[in-house]
């Protein structure tokens, strides 16, 4: 489990950045605590009781809507052939 009360995991075109909040505001992005190439995969989303996920030996806990998000990012990853072309590629 992670020792910081909130965390957010951003997924751009290079990197997975995970940024720590602060115990006085969780939505506020305070500093990175890792980063990971893009290339990684964040794994299953498991929703037998809490939603969550592990990379690198680390739990994240999610909200059960953001599960499809996760699959998502790893889709592009693992299955790229299956996703639609993107009409905007210069933005």
């Amino acid at each position: 489990m992670s020792a910081k009360p909130s965390v957010f995991v951003v997924v751009s075109r290079k990197a997975i950045t995970v940024f720590s909040t602060s115990f006085r505001s969780r939505k506020v992005p305070r500093s990175i605590l890792t980063q990971f190439p893009r290339m990684t995969v964040l794994g299953l989303v498991d929703t037998a009781s809490t939603s969550h996920f592990v990379v690198a030996g680390i739990t994240y806990e999610i909200d059960e809507e953001y599960a499809a998000v996760v699959n998502a990012a790893d889709g592009e990853i693992t299955s790229p052939q299956d996703f639609p072309r993107d009409p905007l590629p210069n933005l």
